[in-house]
């Protein structure tokens, strides 16, 4: 804000004449706003207000997701798959991205990469997490971020084990990106009536990383829609307002579960 004050205040004999103080002080408002917004850094006291975990039953060391949200903004898949993940011996940590920004959804731009990674280090304090072994999961949106969160983990972190991206969008037409490297596992979910994949061809993109890059593996699911682990059905909206319809597929999401069960079973010896 420093910048924009002096500009002002350097230029304001020159503007007062054209624009009315009103009109001005709304001008640097809006300034002020806006320019917060896009320099809020996150604290590792925001996200430890806004972290839940769920550890399975008994002393643990027990290894751990770390979820991103989506658009919506909301927290109730994350709590969903860690209700099974605690059956299976797997500790959750669920970050409520959207609220620690005092928002209600994660907008089209958005990033938050670096949330997860926070999460990470306070997570190090719980005896009964083991933070050598991790992985990261995100759901639309939220997969993005999972999918770009690699240059957090590395030098002082440790990198994730795994990444679970399920139906990841938000890079633009054709696009579809990863930041990890080996021995990251990268596990790209897609249903074949995805409506973002449909009108982005973001499938198809993620299809082709997983052709050049021997860590991505792509999954491809018959018959389900963007959004299938979700609990019930509706239509939102994405690429320019076009519909997206969301409906659950039990089969689908029992595909999903073998198939991270079969990945991690075998390299955190559950």
């Amino acid at each position: 804000m420093e910048i924009i004050r002096l500009t002002i205040s350097e230029r304001s004999s020159a503007m007062n004449w054209a624009i009315p103080k009103g009109s001005l002080f709304l001008i640097v408002f809006l300034s002020f706003a806006l320019s917060s917004c896009a320099t809020m850094s996150v604290t590792p006291e925001m996200v430890q207000q806004h972290l839940t975990v769920v550890t399975p039953d008994g002393d643990g060391r027990f290894p751990v997701v770390i979820y991103y949200q989506g658009t919506g903004g909301d927290t109730r898949r994350a709590m969903q798959w860690a209700s099974w993940f605690k059956t299976i011996g797997v500790a959750s940590a669920i970050v409520d991205n959207a609220g620690m920004r005092n928002r209600t959804r994660n907008p089209s731009g958005s990033m938050y990469t670096e949330d997860a990674a926070i999460a990470w280090d306070l997570l190090q304090a719980n005896p009964k997490l083991d933070m050598g072994r991790f992985a990261l999961m995100g759901f639309s949106r939220g997969g993005q971020q999972a999918l770009g969160a690699g240059p957090h983990f590395r030098e002082k972190r440790v990198v994730p084990r795994f990444v679970f991206a399920l139906y990841p969008g938000g890079w633009g037409h054709g696009k579809c990106m990863s930041s990890h490297r080996k021995p990251t596992e990268v596990h790209i979910f897609f249903g074949d009536l995805d409506d973002v994949s449909r009108y982005e061809r973001v499938g198809p993109a993620c299809r082709g990383l997983a052709k050049w890059y021997e860590n991505v593996e792509f999954h491809e699911l018959k018959g389900a829609t963007h959004g299938y682990d979700d609990m019930y059905s509706y239509t939102t909206e994405c690429c320019g307002g076009r519909p997206v319809r969301v409906e659950p597929n039990p089969e689908a999401v029992e595909r999903t579960k073998a198939i991270i069960k079969k990945a991690i079973e075998a390299a955190w010896n559950l």
